[in-house]
């Protein structure tokens, strides 16, 4: 039992810390962006792939385009529970601090995250509890994409640092558990909602409740790019390849966000 769950040492421990500390390091950058952006572009930048997409090029290393097809059917899957989470957050952060808001955010995402665990899922099964999911969250989201003035507090030397301290620690279990478990259940792993709680950790405190909230909102119809971008990852990558694949799929994400970011400002948003 302690030889197959044992932690990587030598060339593969620092190969490891390296992944962590990169991807730590890409959050902080997105998180600086963020807090300077206003709720909705801030989600278009949180709904990108910042967490999930590393973890799904480490493992393109370690393992075949197999296993990443099936892990694609998981995070298809359990993307279901993302917009649970924001839901009630947003429903929360209206009328109580962060820490009841988000922990109970996170009860709600790790209920439905069981829930849907409990099925072995293929992806039209997937796409159409999403469908479901998302035709219910997205209407409801309007309510609170709507906010007054935003209260800045000081920021607290500790933010940045409780932010990518939480990714990396993120990234490193999932990894190091990959080799342990199905490919299903890392799929799952693979989209922890750790970039939202971590940027609720920070804002919440530093710009309020309700302007945090716009912003968990706002990700929800961000997070359809990744939902279709896992569906071709499944669909593709045995047939064109690992890199192609996850190449496609990252370009789906942010031509999507794009996409979303003309809706809502118009071309004249590039020049700004």
């Amino acid at each position: 039992m302690t030889d197959a769950l044992a932690l990587p040492d030598g060339p593969a421990l620092t190969a490891l810390l390296v992944r962590m500390l990169g991807t730590a390091a890409f959050v902080i950058v997105i998180a600086l962006l963020s807090e300077r952006a206003g709720p909705f572009l801030a989600a278009m930048m949180a709904s990108l792939p910042i967490y999930t997409g590393p973890i799904y090029l480490f493992l393109a290393f370690e393992h075949r385009p197999d296993y990443l097809a099936q892990m694609a059917v998981g995070s298809t899957a359990i993307a279901a529970a993302t917009p649970v989470f924001a839901i009630a957050y947003c429903i929360l952060a209206l009328r109580f601090g962060m820490a009841t808001s988000l922990s109970t955010a996170l009860l709600a995402w790790a209920l439905s995250a069981l829930a849907i665990r409990s099925h072995a899922w293929t992806l039209p099964q997937a796409l159409l509890l999403c469908l479901v999911v998302f035709v219910i969250a997205l209407p409801a989201a309007r309510a609170f994409t709507r906010i007054g003035a935003v209260t800045r507090a000081p920021r607290r030397w500790t933010d940045l640092p409780l932010r990518a301290a939480l990714v990396a620690l993120l990234v490193g279990a999932v990894t190091t558990l990959s080799a342990h478990v199905p490919p299903i259940v890392t799929g799952i792993m693979s989209v922890v909602p750790i970039i939202f709680s971590s940027l609720i950790l920070v804002l919440h405190p530093r710009i309020g409740g309700p302007a945090t909230a716009a912003l968990m909102a706002h990700s929800i119809s961000g997070f359809v790019g990744m939902i279709t971008a896992f569906s071709v990852i499944h669909l593709t990558i045995e047939q064109i390849g690992t890199w192609p694949a996850l190449t496609i799929g990252l370009m789906i994400c942010i031509a999507w966000n794009l996409f979303l970011i003309f809706l809502q400002h118009g071309i004249g948003w590039l020049r700004r």
